[in-house]
């Protein structure tokens, strides 16, 4: 049993003070969850309640030992009277005087018991509300200072008394006082009690009305506290909804009518801000509505100059192309006609008449192309990369079997939102550049990749061929400007691949570089920006 008992009493100490926290957190929440002015009424109140409590108590307590100490010195002054008025009778022996005494002191209404003792401590006369009586042998073995003192005691037939034992002495003796006994007397404090415990319930009482006064009293003092408190917070709440002509009206001198100036300050410099951000608005909008006037008679006048670009392009195209169509045609008539009568030098010269008149004519259609990179949008959509440069690698099929020329693509290529067929001019025209410029190197390859940054994607294509002076790297992006040396002086081109090239670039936010050194070969890399890059894709990375 003791075995079991022992885990028992452990396993509900968890339990209790579980319940413990549980109280205490209830009464966290429920003081959480009161306002401001309930907490400082229930403060006022608990402090109330607490001191009239230590009141009570401490009225009670001191009442208790004020009675005490009354009713002690009623029975002493009844016990030494009664010892001075009996010493002839107990020095005589009579026992009926002494027990006539009791009986008239037992009339009085708080003695219970009147006690005649012969100088051993045997009773010879009693006088009592009971039939119980009391012997004092135990009591004379102390001194007769602590005989006479007041005794607290309890007994079956007369509950809580107090008892006080004089000693009799005959002082007419000659020589010292001789003791002829003793007298005790018993005098109970019920009735005195229970009047103090009536006052007690009465102040008690007077305690509970004052509370339930005061709680009243206390809520309008706090009210009344808090009402300049309430105004702010009104005004405030009036404030945020837009109402800026509030005011609290409270006139004091302390801190609450301080604050209540601060505010109504506070309110007048919103206004001010408030009436200078509006008029900033207004001359804000003023500005915009003539800015957007501006633009639009600008974009006006832009989209004008590039229609009547476009129509000059196109009448310069036409009446460029009508000229050497013409000049192709006499040239093709002549040979058509007349050439078996020519001599060689003749038909060689008419030949290179309709060559020159062929370049003239492409040159236009591209640089009219050039023109309207910018102007004209082709359509959006999904472009494979990876699958656009096989097709360009098709396209260039002959020649790079031809030049011994080997195209490798070294990274995964992204996917681009955008123009297909500008995507395939840039590599195209890239490629067709690495193949013209390749030279007679030994190592014959073109590369192609890509790398996947935060912002942007950046491709570069690098060819093994004769590389790009310094001075000209700046000037091949430009129409008409190629790259100058010994070795390609003589290769065909017309300068404006590369001007078309770095115009697309550019409608997609990118740039374009070019990296070279003479017969080293040249590396141009170029970026699109990332939102032209759909967020998933491959993390290719530039081949070291």
């Amino acid at each position: 049993m003791p075995r079991l008992s022992m885990p028992l009493a452990e396993s509900n100490m968890p339990a209790e003070s579980s319940a413990s926290r549980a109280r205490w957190v209830g009464v966290a929440r429920f003081c959480k969850g009161l306002g401001l002015e309930a907490k400082i009424i229930t403060a006022v109140m608990a402090l109330l309640t607490a001191a009239l409590s230590a009141t009570c108590w401490l009225w009670a307590s001191r009442i208790d030992l004020q009675v005490n100490a009354i009713m002690g010195n009623q029975a002493r002054q009844t016990a030494y009277t009664l010892s001075m008025a009996a010493r002839g009778a107990m020095y005589a022996g009579d026992v009926g005087a002494l027990r006539l005494m009791g009986t008239n002191l037992l009339k009085s209404r708080n003695i219970l018991f009147i006690a005649f003792y012969d100088s051993s401590g045997k009773n010879i006369a009693w006088a009592s509300r009971s039939a119980a009586k009391s012997d004092l042998r135990s009591l004379l073995t102390v001194d007769v200072a602590s005989l006479t003192r007041i005794h607290s005691e309890h007994s079956a037939p007369f509950g809580d008394y107090l008892e006080v034992c004089q000693p009799v002495l005959n002082l007419e003796s000659v020589g010292p006082a001789l003791l002829v006994g003793y007298v005790a007397v018993g005098i109970s404090p019920q009735l005195e009690e229970s009047q103090v415990q009536r006052v007690n319930y009465f102040a008690m009482g007077i305690g509970c009305i004052t509370v339930l006064i005061a709680l009243p009293l206390a809520y309008m003092l706090v009210h009344r506290i808090f009402l300049p408190i309430r105004q702010l917070v009104d005004a405030t709440n009036r404030i945020a909804a837009g109402d800026l002509q509030t005011a609290v009206a409270i006139d004091r001198s302390d801190a609450i009518g301080e604050l209540a100036r601060s505010f109504n300050a506070m309110i007048e410099t919103v206004k001010r801000q408030q009436q200078d951000l509006r008029d900033a608005n207004d001359d804000l909008e003023r500005k915009v509505i003539q800015r957007t006037a501006q633009l639009e008679t600008a974009n006006n006048r832009l989209v004008s100059e590039i229609a009547e670009k476009e129509d000059f392009l196109r009448a310069v195209s036409h009446d460029l192309s009508a000229p050497l169509r013409n000049i192709s045609g006499m040239a093709a008539m002549l040979l058509m006609k007349h050439g078996e009568q020519f001599d060689e030098e003749i038909v060689h010269r008419l030949q290179r008449i309709q060559k020159n008149v062929d370049v003239e004519t492409d040159l236009i259609s591209e640089l009219l192309e050039l023109s309207r990179i910018k102007t004209r949008r082709q359509k959006m959509e999904m472009v494979e990369t990876a699958a656009l440069v096989r097709d360009v690698e098709g396209l260039f099929e002959s020649d790079l079997r031809d030049n011994q020329i080997t195209l490798t693509v070294d990274t995964p290529m992204p996917v681009l939102h955008g123009e297909r067929p500008r995507f395939r001019q840039v590599f195209q025209n890239l490629i067709d550049n690495a193949i013209k410029y390749m030279g007679d190197g030994p190592i014959r390859e073109i590369h192609i990749g890509c790398q996947i940054r935060l912002t942007e994607a950046e491709f570069y294509v690098r060819d093994t061929g004769l590389g790009i002076d310094a001075d000209d790297q700046a000037k091949v992006f430009y129409v008409f400007r190629r790259g100058k040396n010994s070795t390609s002086r003589n290769i065909a081109g017309k300068g404006v691949g590369l001007s078309s090239v770095k115009s697309i670039i550019e409608t997609y936010s990118g740039k374009i570089t070019v990296e070279s050194e003479p017969g080293n070969g040249s590396t141009f890399k170029f970026t699109i920006n990332g939102r032209f890059v759909p967020a998933a894709q491959p993390q290719a990375r530039v081949a070291r």
